[in-house]
């Protein structure tokens, strides 16, 4: 193994536990938090500190990272950050402590940013796509396998064994980012104020907007109220968590898709309007379907075409940005898709409230098609306004 692939590899174990930390007890802690007597509206506030926080801290970091160029420091702290935050819960349960521990989440999840960035580094300029998407999978590969031990145990065992397995797939992934390699740090780093002439670059501004878009839809759908549709069919809790994990299984292989030789042949574009229109299908007939097998195949098609659109869209904002504010638009990328992680659940429950649900998933397949419809004119006037 060349010395690249074993700083790759390293990256990725990295990255596997991290997401693994920060995912394993996450489907469970609204249920959890109610079931501490914690009235509805504070633990919607004590879930959402956790998104609230990477809108606030992730410009931010970016800026510190490009200025600093220490990669491996941002990686370690996120690590750590995910094992801290997990032992605090194990400590305590107190409303406020909880509310503190979303709160140190939000900003390990946060440095992200340098996971992407020094992962982009072990790859040529031109193999982008091939390196957004392949640190894409392990981070979905993460968040599956955090799915389906926490469904195999959660409901033997209870919360606090969630928080003892972040826990400790934190403090791993903090023990390996001691032994990550920074790439050699560019001599004279740009000042504050030239890295953040990168936030007016069009390009990026445009596709950080269709990125908060894609989150709203996710967010909206697979992230929240998709459970609700599975579990309006009378499926158990190992088939919610099933369809769960089968989200993201399609989402590990279409990252790794993304990567390869023959979607380059595809095209950015007719791959992001291939996967709009899977989203758009799976709006529309997920709450049509009846069955346990109806879901899990409404599953994969949503995961395919969820994960391969981000990925095309996050090395779509970043291809014209110099290696050296690459953090600092990187940071400013993941701070506007935040927003769409927050409006995502609030819109599609206020949606639900006026229309019920199956109205409110076909609006959000409306808004699937008017961006598979948009997007060639949008990559078409990108590439003129270049």
């Amino acid at each position: 193994m060349t010395n690249l692939k074993r700083k790759r590899l390293l990256l990725y174990l990295v990255t596997f536990f991290y997401w693994f930390a920060q995912y394993v007890y996450n489907p469970y802690m609204t249920p959890y938090l109610l079931g501490l007597n914690i009235s509805a509206s504070f633990a919607g506030v004590i879930v959402g500190m956790y998104g609230s926080t990477q809108l606030l801290c992730r410009l931010p970091l970016g800026l510190a990272a490009d200025n600093k160029q220490k990669h491996k420091l941002f990686i370690l702290l996120g690590a750590l950050l995910s094992a801290t935050a997990s032992l605090i819960r194990v400590l305590s349960q107190n409303p406020y402590v909880l509310l503190s521990a979303n709160a140190i989440s939000g900003v390990a999840s946060s440095m992200w940013i340098s996971f992407t960035i020094l992962n982009s580094l072990y790859y040529e300029p031109h193999e982008l796509s091939r390196s957004i998407g392949s640190i894409n999978a392990v981070n979905n590969a993460g968040i599956l396998a955090a799915y389906l031990l926490g469904g195999l145990f959660y409901q033997r065992f209870g919360m606090v064994l969630m928080f003892w397995m972040s826990l400790i797939s934190g403090a791993i992934a903090t023990v390996l980012a001691l032994f990550i390699v920074d790439e050699p740090p560019k001599p004279n780093p740009l000042p504050v104020r030239q890295l953040l002439r990168v936030v007016g670059q069009r390009r990026l501004i445009v596709y950080s907007l269709l990125a908060a878009l894609f989150q709203f839809i996710v967010f909206a759908t697979s992230n929240s109220f998709s459970n609700t549709v599975i579990q309006n069919i009378g499926v158990t809790s190992i088939q919610l968590s099933i369809c769960s994990a089968l989200f993201t299984f399609a989402g590990v292989l279409s990252s790794y898709f993304v990567g390869t030789k023959r979607a380059a042949a595809i095209g950015e574009t007719r791959l992001a309007v291939i996967g709009f229109s899977l989203l758009a299908l799976y709006c529309f007939l997920l709450p049509q379907m009846k069955s346990f097998f109806g879901m899990t195949v409404m599953q994969f098609l949503g995961g395919c075409g969820g994960t391969s659109v981000f990925s095309l869209i996050m090395s779509a904002a970043i291809r014209d940005v110099p290696d050296e504010q690459r953090s600092t638009a990187m940071g400013f990328f993941q701070s506007v898709y935040a927003i769409g992680i927050m409006a995502g659940p609030s819109v599609m429950g206020t949606l639900i409230d006026w229309f019920r649900i199956t109205p409110a998933f076909s609006i959000v397949g409306v808004v699937c098609v008017l961006t598979a419809a948009a997007y060639p004119l949008i990559s078409r006037f990108m590439r003129r306004a270049a």
